[in-house]
Order: structure tokens, then sequence, then C-alpha cells
């Protein structure tokens, strides 16, 4: 009996035993708070406000972000400013506690400093998984000097082209060139008359080097990227020939007397005023221009310089999309793959914005592949050029394009100041150019 007792003791015990232990040694358990989590990706986006056709754009873009990423709850800020003013706010924002995850840049030399600091991301992987390069035009895949994508393409892309007056052409009986050749002959044809050959605004040097540019890209369409590489040179075959053809057009008196203190608007006067036949101008006036001469005008491409057999017009333009300059990521975002695709789709949002409402067809997005839609009749000359810049190897990277700092800019405008004037010669102007494209 007394067993049995004992035996239903121990068991009991046993059984007792880690409810005992559990109450003697396990502390008080305490219940965390529950956290409130967003399912949505945030992300905080900066644009120019002086720029009034960004400001215009994007002024109900968080709106319209609601259908294309309902889970994303996406913030547009418009910062104040110019240039200067609008990337000293931006570097404040960058290293304050909250950084934008996306923002304009404007300035490729602003890029390159944050980029050389890793503050913004490369997006080239993004793009090419977003299959972003089928959507816009050959020239928008352009890579920056470490080889890499730093900004999303977003605004108009311009090109170095010469305008004519077909009226005069036709009036005086000169037929629109088809060669360098036939572009000499008719420089001596409309001397003659008493009619400026080409309207050019020397007085920056701009245009004088946007028309050797144009020359030089007639030979090899990739030739700026070579020198900027350092593959080749201003003093090589390629630009000797085109310096050399500029000099030629210089010493039949083309342009107008003392064209190095000729502006641009001087330049474009003579040339509505129907005072010049051909214009060294860039594809943004192309609208202006049939205008004003009421459709009588039409694209003169420029001819090669090369050996006679090649010395036709090929069609091939030089300038387009400046690089690192656009829309970049910060790299301190915490949605990176999701600030790439809001990044660009806010660049095609620009894009569709210029096409179907200011009716502006210098786009970056090839409208072949995109839904954008317009009831605005295009220019033809425009139509005709941006048919032809959609294709591979028609476009040249312009120098000008962001693609060296300003004051290698500034010099070689002053080289070519110098040029037209008659103060350099070929050699020396070659010189001087190579000079400044190796300096820090």
């Amino acid at each position: 009996m007394i067993t049995k007792i004992k035996r239903i003791f121990i068991i009991s015990l046993i059984l007792a035993l880690p409810m005992l232990v559990s109450c003697k040694s396990s502390p008080k358990q305490v219940v965390p708070p529950v956290k409130k989590t967003s399912l949505k990706v945030n992300l905080e986006c900066v644009v120019p406000f002086d720029d009034l056709k960004k400001k215009e754009a994007f002024k109900d873009f968080e709106a319209d972000m609601k259908t294309t990423f309902p889970d994303y709850d996406i913030h547009l800020t418009f910062v104040k400013g110019d240039t200067n003013a609008y990337n000293t706010k931006i570097k404040v924002m960058m290293y304050s506690d909250t950084p934008p995850d996306i923002f304009y840049s404007g300035d490729e030399d602003f890029t390159s400093e944050l980029s050389a600091s890793s503050i913004i991301k490369p997006l080239e992987k993004n793009l090419k998984d977003m299959d972003y390069f089928n959507t816009v035009i050959p020239s928008a895949k352009l890579a920056g000097d470490a080889g890499h994508i730093f900004a999303v393409p977003i605004d108009e892309a311009y090109y170095s082209i010469m305008l004519i007056n077909t009226e005069i052409f036709s009036q005086n009986g000169v037929t629109i060139p088809s060669n360098f050749e036939e572009l000499k002959g008719a420089v001596k044809q409309f001397n003659a008359k008493g009619i400026t050959p080409i309207a050019i605004s020397g007085k920056s040097g701009t245009y004088l080097y946007n028309m050797l540019e144009g020359f030089a890209c007639t030979i090899d369409n990739i030739i700026t990227s070579k020198i900027i590489s350092g593959k080749d040179t201003f003093s090589g075959e390629i630009f000797k020939q085109a310096a050399t053809a500029v000099n030629q057009l210089i010493e039949l008196d083309a342009f107008e007397e003392e064209a190095e203190n000729v502006s641009e608007e001087e330049a474009a006067n003579l040339f509505y005023s129907s005072k010049a036949a051909i214009y060294s101008t860039t594809s943004d006036k192309l609208n202006m221009a049939s205008g004003k001469l009421k459709g009588k005008a039409a694209i003169l491409y420029y001819p090669s310089p090369g050996k006679p057999d090649q010395s036709v017009l090929n069609d091939i333009v030089s300038g387009g999309i400046k690089k690192d300059s656009g829309l970049v990521v910060s790299s301190s975002t915490s949605y990176s793959s999701e600030a790439a695709k809001v990044a660009v789709e806010m660049s095609k949002y620009y894009n569709k914005y210029l096409y179907e409402k200011e009716g502006n067809s210098s786009i970056i997005y090839n409208t072949d592949n995109t839904d954008f839609k317009t009831s605005l009749v295009m220019n033809p000359l425009l139509g005709e050029l941006l048919m032809n810049v959609k294709q591979e190897g028609k476009v040249n990277t312009g120098l000008f394009n962001n693609n060296i700092s300003a004051a290698k800019e500034k010099t070689i405008k002053e080289a070519s100041e110098g040029f037209i004037t008659g103060i350099l010669s070929v050699s020396d102007y070659l010189k001087e150019m190579d000079i400044a494209i190796k300096s820090k």
C-alpha cells in the first residue's frame, strides 16, 4: 500500500516538475510593440523649378504615377535656382539624413563629381534589364569616361546642321550642292551675285567648331569619341581634312565680313532676311526656319571633304544626347531597382509631354517603339532628320555635348575664333585643340 502511494507521489512529482521549473526560471515575457510597416516603396524625386518646361511637364506627375506604380509613394519636389544654385542645394540634400532617391543633373561636371564620390549609382545594368535601349534612339547609349551610364537622358537631342534657302538657290540658278566641290562652287556663285554664301556666328567659336566637327564626322562618324578616349587626335588625318575644308571656305570668303564679331542672332537674321543662302546652325532652329522662309528651307547635310570619290553627302550629323545629363539615382536609396524604373518613367513622361503637348519632335525616344501620339503636324524637315538619326551610325558624338570640361570647351572655342579670323593656321589650330583636350 505504501509502495503504491509512493509510486503515485513520484509520478505526480515528475509530472509537476516542468511546471515548477518553468515558474521558477522563466523571465516575464514582454510582448514587443507592433511596428507599423508600409508595403509601399517610398521615393523622393527632385527636379529644377526654374526649368519652365520641366515645371509644367511634371506638375501632375505624382498623381499620374499612382496608376503606373500603385505600390509606390512617389514624391516630387521642385528646387529653385540657376544651375549653380540648384547643384549646391542638391549637394546639401545628398549629404543630409534624407537624400533624394532620384534627381536631375543637367551638368556633366556635377554628375562626374557625384559619381567620383560614389554618391550616385551606375545604371547601365538596370537600363539593359528594362530593355530601355530598344525604346530610345541609338545615340542614347552613351557611356561616360568610366564606362558607366550615370544618368537616364531626358532632354531633347539637337544636331549641328546647315540650312539652305531653296528660293535663293532657284532664283539665282545655283545647284544645291551634293558634294564638297559643288559647295565651293555655290560659294563662288553667290559671292559673284553679292549674296553671303554661308551665315555663321563666329563670335564664340561654337559654330565654327561645330562646322569643323560636322565635316570630320562625314569621314569617320565616331571620330569625336576617338579623340575623347585618346585613340585619335585633332592633328590626325580626319580633322586635318575637315580643317582644310573649312579653311578653303574661309579663303573663298564664304562667311560674312568680320564673322568673328557676328552673334548667333545676327547670323540668323541674315539668313531669314534672304541675304544669305546657307545658315550654319543647329537642328532646334528647323521650325523657325521653315516658318520664316514660308517652307522654302531645306537641310544641307555636310558633304565629306575626303577624296573626290568619297565627297558626297551621307546624311551624318554631329551632336545628339548630352553625356551624363539627366536623371540620376542616389547610391543611398533603399530601392535601387525601383528608383531606376521611376527614373526611366520620368524620362518617358517628360519626352511624351514634349512630343504631344509642345509639338517638339527632337526627343530621345524612338516613336516607332512607343505609344506617343500627337495631333500636331511635324515639320517635314525635322521628320526627315529624326528618321535619319534613328539609324545606327548616323550620329557622331558632339564634343560640346557635355563630353569635355567647361575649361577645355572654352579653350577650343577661343582657338576656333582665332581660326576663323586667320590668326591661326590649320596646323596651329589643330595643335591648340590637342593641347586643350589633353589638359586637366
